[in-house]
């Protein structure tokens, strides 16, 4: 348990100290809301509510997804560099 949490620190403070991934993991996000959310809901006429309140549970999938995924492409990467 240990090195998970070593591992999980060690990420977080790399997260903490770079500007451009911090400012990159929240800008695509708003990205999408405003761009695909703000845009779009004047065209699409949904009939349970606005196209934002489709979209916004999608956009938070994707980002917890994409997080995800790049953080554990990243522990196999410096496993990988350890052997």
């Amino acid at each position: 348990m240990g090195a998970i949490y070593t591992i999980w620190l060690r990420n977080l403070k790399r997260y903490l100290r770079s500007k451009s991934r911090i400012i990159g993991s929240l800008a695509q996000p708003l990205f999408f809301l405003l761009i695909l959310g703000f845009g779009l809901n004047s065209i699409l006429k949904l009939p349970g509510g606005s196209y934002i309140d489709f979209l916004v549970p999608g956009i938070i999938a994707i980002t917890v997804l994409f997080t995800s995924i790049f953080s554990g492409i990243q522990v196999i990467w410096i496993s990988s560099l350890a052997f």
